[in-house]
């Protein structure tokens, strides 16, 4: 049954540190619990209210002793967004390992500073769409499991590996090329000889890729510009980047 500590708990979630030690984060709403009902995430608990319609989605997927009934208002209190969901997970962060000097194919993206909730929840649901299993994160991105990043990613962060790692040591160790999105170059997205096998480095929209990044990124590609505006967020130009790059996989 729902309780002050339960409530508590749940509550603390909300900060990176916590989500760190209890190796737990928060998902809200039906799209992405359903999502993660399907995935391999294993879920600790799920919260419901008698709004939720399909309560076959949870019952008989998850044990009795992981599912609490709550009421609408109590609901209120352990959510953040401006309508509380009918249903809250809480799930255990996922322990993936990688080893980034065995990495020779696919694409993958490296992300610098990128600080948005609601852009690197798009990020991870683009990589999703373009069938891109792994993202690195600089220890400078906001945390891919802030309840914010799990909503705006629509479930997707069931399916997409996500990393915080010292890009240097990635960019260093991968053999992969890499390439940096820049914002003028001769090479453009549709005009390039670039390998569907590739690091692709996306900065945030105010800093862009750190110098030390910067030097160690093999390739430059840039997305050529018609109007006036001074720079695309970085979410857009991620997708823009992938849709391109993707082409020649279906020409291969």
């Amino acid at each position: 049954m729902f309780s002050k500590p339960l409530e508590k708990y749940i509550n603390s979630l909300r900060v990176k540190k916590f989500r760190e030690e209890h190796r737990c984060f928060i998902a809200e709403g039906e799209k992405a619990v359903s999502e993660i009902l399907h995935s391999t995430l294993v879920i600790d608990k799920i919260l419901f209210t008698d709004k939720l319609k399909d309560k076959g989605m949870v019952m008989g997927k998850i044990s009795q002793e992981h599912l609490v009934i709550v009421e609408e208002h109590e609901m209120k209190k352990i959510s953040e967004l401006q309508t509380p969901p009918t249903v809250l997970a809480l799930v255990q962060i996922p322990e993936y390992k990688i080893d980034i000097s065995q990495l020779t194919s696919g694409l993958h993206l490296v992300l610098d500073g990128i600080q948005d909730p609601g852009n690197m929840g798009t990020i991870i649901r683009i990589a999703d769409w373009f069938g891109i299993e792994n993202i690195f994160c600089s220890e400078n991105c906001v945390d891919a499991y802030n309840a914010k990043v799990v909503q705006a990613s629509m479930g997707s962060i069931a399916r997409v590996k996500v990393f915080e790692k010292n890009l240097v040591e990635v960019l260093t160790e991968s053999q992969l090329p890499k390439i940096l999105t820049v914002m003028e170059n001769s090479t453009t997205i549709y005009n390039n000889e670039y390998s569907t096998n590739a690091l692709i480095v996306i900065g945030s929209e105010g800093k862009g890729v750190s110098e030390e990044a910067k030097q160690l990124c093999t390739n430059h590609i840039s997305i050529p510009k018609f109007g006036n505006a001074e720079s695309l967020n970085a979410a857009v130009a991620t997708g823009i980047i992938c849709a391109a790059l993707s082409e020649k996989r279906i020409l291969q």
